[in-house]
């Protein structure tokens, strides 16, 4: 579906009309499977018609890689180019191999210990490391999360401090949706 706008400003109230019209006739249709996502709706950059043929194939290919994150009505083209660069490379051994060196100690303790640590390190690097932020969206006290950023800085041997360690955990977070 190709939309044309008369200007950016309209950009946001017609792509949430146009995701929910677009999930509605998909209900009405009888289109949807228990287990399966809802339509990925990808809202690209608005130009001119020189162009559309790229704009339109950028938006296409940003929507399958978009089919790994989490849900919303609609995904913003212009704001994916990082997961857009990590799909293409998932099939790389290299970007599977930076995940594991990355959070794969992490990974490994989630799955045979409690509490989990990925979803505090994905809520903290969401709040781009405020704590105070970070501790109100996991309904934890201050210390609770100290203990726990703690604990992920020793299992990683990590400062998450560091600006280069959040960039490479950051990356590492969202290339994970991308690889096996």
């Amino acid at each position: 579906l190709l939309l044309g706008l008369r200007g950016a400003s309209e950009r946001t109230v017609v792509a949430d009309r146009v995701a929910a019209a677009l999930r509605a006739g998909v209900a009405r249709a009888g289109l949807e499977r228990p287990g399966t996502r809802p339509p990925v709706v990808v809202v690209g950059a608005t130009g001119g018609w020189d162009g559309v043929g790229a704009a339109l194939r950028h938006a296409a290919e940003t929507a399958t890689a978009a089919r790994g994150l989490s849900e919303r009505p609609w995904h913003d083209a212009r704001r994916l180019d990082i997961d857009l660069l990590l799909w293409r490379l998932r099939d790389d051994p290299d970007l599977a191999a930076f995940v594991e060196r990355a959070i794969g100690p992490l990974r490994a303790h989630d799955r045979v210990s409690r509490p989990a640590l990925l979803p505090t390190l994905e809520t903290f690097l969401a709040h781009a490391g405020r704590k105070a932020e970070t501790a109100r969206a996991l309904h934890l006290n201050r210390q609770t999360l100290y203990n726990r950023l703690a604990r992920i800085s020793e299992l990683l041997g990590t400062d998450l401090d560091d600006p280069q360690t959040v960039l490479a955990l950051g990356l590492a977070l969202r290339a994970r949706r991308h690889t096996p």
